[in-house]
């Protein structure tokens, strides 16, 4: 009764969200600052092991070491989100002076946050969001978000040119400023994996709609692939699952492989880094990114990989320097709540023949593997380089002046 009751809660809450509380926020009529490094607020789950949450942290990096003086502010409190993970910033600067905000929440997250911050605050500053999206068609909810924004920025030129058709504000690329970080060293060992063995690696969770991820082809192709002789081994590092008929699904899958193995847990990122540098190959088969975190976080690190050929990854993944798969658009099929209402939705599902045979073809050639490692981090960064936070603030400050047409963008669609 109280898991019912709980869920119907969360229901109401939606739809007051979704048509009211997005309805009564104001849009800011700050203009943007015309000094050339504002003062910024990001706003985001600093404290959180999530996407999301990192994409705060390495926004907040990245504008730092570029000159800004930023302010960060944290939210699981207001969404009674436990902390996950120790993150701290000198928090020297008072709201006064903060002119500009960047929001590291998606639409849905927003009223809770600009509501309980203060509409008052929200009206003082020039407001930015930062949104990703991974399918060609955004909810209705998110059509109403961009009323109140100021500007948006995305992580792809694939959520770009989406967003790009609802709103006549100016939505901009700003590729995650992704880092390689420290990596756990030794994982192979701690794993029980072999020096030699072909390692498969691929990370995601279970909240993230798992059908998206799509876990399920990459264990259809390396069944298809590999027999229990040979030398490799898949590792899928999942959390969330509990006792999810997802989880089942996977787990009966997997049956009868013994070198196919699920490891449903939170790790620390070093240690998500360690298997990602330890693997062979990183794959990830996914339906629809808006960026692709984990595939650019293996670029970095020098490990190939293996992708669906659609979508945000597209920014950075080439046939030089990763195993492109080919796929058929499909009709979106999905419970997750953010899919709700999408008719006429598609994404891409990616052929597991093909990667089957392509996986197969880098295990008995390591030549194959070596070509892509030798230039996968160098231009993984160049993308990163050339889509910086610093680059799109200096695109919104010549548009503010009357200098930058290019930014202007058609009539938006309306609801």
């Amino acid at each position: 009764m109280k898991k019912y009751l709980s869920q119907f809660v969360r229901s109401g809450y939606r739809l007051l969200r979704a048509h009211l509380l997005q309805q009564v926020i104001p849009q800011s009529r700050a203009t943007f600052p015309a000094q050339s490094k504002p003062v910024i607020e990001v706003i985001g789950f600093f404290h959180s092991i999530s996407g999301i949450g990192e994409s705060a942290r390495l926004c907040a990096q990245q504008l730092a070491a570029d000159g800004y003086r930023v302010k960060c502010t944290s939210v699981e409190s207001f969404f009674r989100k436990p902390v996950e993970i120790d993150w701290s910033w000198p928090n020297a600067l008072s709201d006064d002076q903060v002119q500009c905000r960047i929001y590291h929440l998606n639409p849905p997250m927003l009223p809770t946050v600009i509501l309980q911050m203060g509409i008052k605050k929200f009206k003082q500053t020039y407001n930015i969001g930062y949104w990703a999206w991974e399918l060609e068609l955004i909810p209705a909810e998110w059509i109403k978000a961009t009323r109140y924004m100021n500007a948006i920025f995305t992580p792809s030129e694939f959520t770009t040119q989406v967003i790009q058709r609802y709103t006549t504000a100016p939505v901009l690329t700003v590729t995650h400023p992704v880092v390689a970080g420290q990596a756990t060293a030794n994982t192979r060992a701690a794993l029980g994996i072999p020096e030699d063995a072909f390692l498969v690696a691929n990370i995601f969770s279970f909240g993230s709609a798992m059908e998206r991820k799509n876990p399920v082809a990459l264990v259809k192709a390396f069944k298809q692939a590999f027999n229990e002789t040979d030398n490799a081994h898949l590792i899928l590092k999942a959390n969330a699952g509990d006792e999810s008929a997802e989880k089942k699904q996977l787990l009966e899958l997997m049956a009868g492989h013994t070198k196919i193995h699920l490891i449903d847990q939170q790790w620390s990122r070093a240690d998500i880094l360690g298997l990602i540098q330890c693997a062979s190959v990183y794959a990830s088969l996914h339906r629809s990114e808006g960026f692709g975190l984990t595939i650019a976080e293996a670029m970095l690190l020098g490990t190939p990989t293996l992708v669906t050929a659609w979508s945000g990854n597209m920014d950075f993944c080439t046939t030089e320097n990763s195993f492109l798969i080919p796929f058929t658009r499909i009709p979106v099929s999905s419970t997750h709540p953010e899919f709700k209402g999408l008719s006429n939705a598609q994404w891409a599902d990616a052929d597991s023949d093909e990667t089957a045979t392509i996986l197969n073809a880098i295990y008995l050639q390591p030549e194959l593997i070596a070509q892509k490692s030798a230039v996968c981090a160098q231009q993984m960064q160049a993308c990163i380089n050339n889509h910086k936070y610093q680059h799109a603030l200096d695109k919104l400050h010549s548009l503010e002046s009357g200098t930058n047409e290019s930014l202007k963008t058609p009539e938006p669609i309306r609801l």
